[in-house]
């Protein structure tokens, strides 16, 4: 089983598509301040290549006292259909483990109908740099990051990579209705706001995304 970064490999096919669009300078934040230019970006989500499935998970954490938190995840095929979803509350903890538990469960699912090449991509650039050795600090328990290891290993290979949560919607939205409706879903039967995500994935609808950048003196 090879794992490889998200520049490796066949990334041009599988990163997500980022465009940058010149923007206006806008004021900076106070006297002291350094002015800053905001970057904008399109973010779109790319179908992994034939033959391959790509995973997007995500973990939602809520902290108004409410001690909700739930994951969310969908495995897609090269036409961008949707083969699996899941949505389902898990146990009030941290940000970092919670996509930890998307992704492992996301990982189980996808290990019981299918072996081959897995593109792996969420929006917690912590753990995808950790999964790649980008980084070695960790948010989540050695026991959860060996777990994670593991089930990659049960795949022809995989390709570990980020995207900006503006490509991550469908595992977005599952992550919400784990509230209102959790459960899994097969054979493109899934939730009419998931659906409607993906159908716009499908249809390579790209989402803007602002990055403000402080102006290089």
């Amino acid at each position: 089983m090879a794992c490889v970064a998200a520049r490796a490999s066949f990334a041009p096919s599988c990163a997500p598509i980022c465009r940058r669009i010149p923007s206006a300078r806008l004021p900076s934040l106070s006297a002291s301040s350094p002015p800053f230019h905001p970057s904008r970006i399109m973010v779109r989500w790319e179908a992994p290549p034939a033959g391959w499935l790509k995973l997007n998970f995500d973990g939602s954490v809520y902290h108004d006292g409410s001690g909700r938190a739930s994951i969310g995840g969908a495995i897609r095929d090269c036409n961008g259909r949707v083969l699996v979803a899941f949505a389902e509350p898990t146990e009030h903890s941290t940000v970092g483990i919670v996509e930890a538990r998307a992704l492992i469960h996301g990982l189980r699912l996808a290990m019981g109908f299918f072996r081959g090449g897995l593109v792996v991509e969420g929006d917690d650039q912590v753990l995808v740099d950790l999964l790649t050795g980008k980084e070695t600090q960790t948010r989540i328990p050695l026991a959860m990051q060996e777990e994670i290891i593991e089930l990659l290993e049960h795949f022809s290979t995989c390709q570990v990579q980020h995207i900006y949560r503006e490509g991550n919607q469908v595992a977005h939205v599952l992550c919400k209705e784990a509230y209102q409706r959790p459960g899994v879903w097969k054979s493109g039967i899934v939730p009419h706001a998931v659906w409607e995500k993906a159908l716009d994935d499908m249809h390579g609808v790209a989402h803007e995304r602002i990055c403000k950048k402080k102006k290089l003196r």
